[in-house]
């Protein structure tokens, strides 16, 4: 039988698990070696290299190349679905996107700002703007309108943000979380994909960023969601992660991370609430 890809041995995996770590923070253990294997094995093909030792000189060789980014591309996990975890969603409904609009509707703030971090294709920051949206319209809410809100999304991966840019979904992507109420209302079937309607896709700006580096020019926001990806990296990185993530919300801002709980590294400056199987978090208050 052919082999689909190169082997690695036990120090190319050493010298290619580094590089990613310290490239996206991502850490890679041993027993998953086959990763790299069956993710970079192609990459390491186009360039004409006979083994990861010499695609990993060829790596360093040739910096400003692209390749990094296209390691981060393959290297990256990229599942998301449309309304992932319906308790989440729930709370969004009935208690978070409510008391925005109060807030925007009292005057009390101007600009309701949300961040969508580790994005992937778009479907979690999409699914945000859908239902801001639709909770005004059912709520004939007038003097707030979707504009109101500034929805950012970013990942580190540059392949999936081109697809979430585009707002333009296939059948096996539509099957995952998204119901008839909201295909119909807010996109448009061009009979190969779904596109979303314009206002949907202009709600949401998507930004190249990666979690490791410095939060500083974001600036605060209201809403975060970085769901799932605190997982893939080491319990340090992890608690600088969520460090900035803290200083990246405003007082009483919300974060959801997903359905795992951190207990020991949200003990500090945030409040935990619990619904249903979710834990999210929000930001102490700080006295002035």
């Amino acid at each position: 039988m052919t082999e689909l890809y190169s082997s690695i041995d036990e120090r190319e995996f050493a010298l290619f698990s580094d590089y990613i770590a310290e490239k996206s923070g991502i850490f890679i253990r041993p027993e998953k070696a086959y990763l790299i294997e069956t993710r970079l094995s192609k990459l390491m093909t186009d360039v004409g290299a006979e083994s990861f030792s010499k695609f990993y000189d060829y790596i360093v060789s040739n910096p400003h190349s692209g390749i990094s980014q296209k390691i981060i591309n393959a290297i990256t996990v990229n599942e998301t679905t449309w309304f992932r975890d319906t308790a989440v969603w729930t709370i969004l409904m009935d208690e978070v996107i409510p008391a925005f609009v109060k807030e925007l509707l009292s005057g009390k703030k101007q600009k309701i700002r949300i961040w969508s971090a580790a994005s992937s294709t778009g479907e979690e920051a999409y699914s945000l703007a859908m239902c801001i949206d639709d909770y005004l319209g059912k709520n004939n809410i007038k003097g707030v309108g979707l504009p109101d809100f500034e929805i950012i999304a970013t990942d580190i991966s540059e392949r999936v943000l081109d697809i979430a840019r585009k707002g333009r979904y296939d059948r096996v992507s539509m099957s995952r979380g998204m119901n008839d109420y909201y295909k119909n209302k807010y996109f448009e079937n061009t009979g190969s994909a779904w596109n979303l309607v314009p206002e949907i896709l202009e709600a949401v700006k998507f930004e190249q960023f990666n979690l490791i580096n410095s939060f500083a020019g974001l600036g605060k926001f209201d809403l975060i969601l970085c769901r799932y990806v605190l997982i893939y990296f080491p319990d340090e990185l992890k608690k600088r992660i969520i460090q900035k993530l803290y200083d990246s919300l405003k007082d009483n801002g919300v974060l959801f991370t997903g359905t795992y709980v951190l207990y020991d590294l949200f003990k500090d400056g945030f409040e935990m609430v619990n619904f249903e199987n979710i834990t999210y978090y929000t930001r102490k208050q700080v006295d002035r």
